[in-house]
């Protein structure tokens, strides 16, 4: 046998494997965060659209950008508490500007309550609508019979 060719089998066999690595990773699972999914009217997620966070501590420059996922998901972990604005861009004229307030816990203050569907104020428009116009219609006809 060559010199060399047992020198190789004998650093084959009793070096571990991990020396034979330039560096290694580590990972680590992280919960929590702060998240936005967005969505089109008929429920379509708007995926890899184009995210911008900023920061309340400098709400000029990115925090981080990014895409959505392919369920339009997006999530940051906050690193001071105040407002966070995020905007979400599809690039085909649909825009979404979000605010989300991050409390001293970095943990995210659910929203208040907000005012009515989407449906309720079609139909609450409407009623409004054709209540304001009764009235005048109302008024006409009096002033006309007099």
């Amino acid at each position: 046998m060559r010199p060399l060719f047992v020198i190789y089998l004998i650093i084959f066999f009793f070096v571990p494997g991990g020396f034979c690595f330039g560096h290694g990773l580590q990972h680590t699972e992280i919960q929590g965060g702060v998240g936005l999914a967005v969505l089109y009217d008929d429920g379509t997620p708007m995926s890899y659209c184009e995210v911008k966070v900023y920061s309340p501590a400098d709400g000029e420059t990115e925090f981080q950008q990014g895409l959505t996922d392919k369920n339009g998901r997006f999530l940051f972990y906050a690193d001071v508490s105040g407002e966070w604005r995020i905007t979400v861009d599809d690039g085909m004229g649909h825009l979404v500007q979000h605010q989300i307030t991050v409390d001293p816990q970095l943990t995210v203050v659910p929203p208040a309550a907000t005012g009515y569907s989407r449906r309720q104020g079609t139909i609450i428009g409407l009623s409004l609508i054709f209540g304001i116009f009764g009235l005048i219609s109302m008024f006409t006809g009096l002033v006309k019979r007099k």
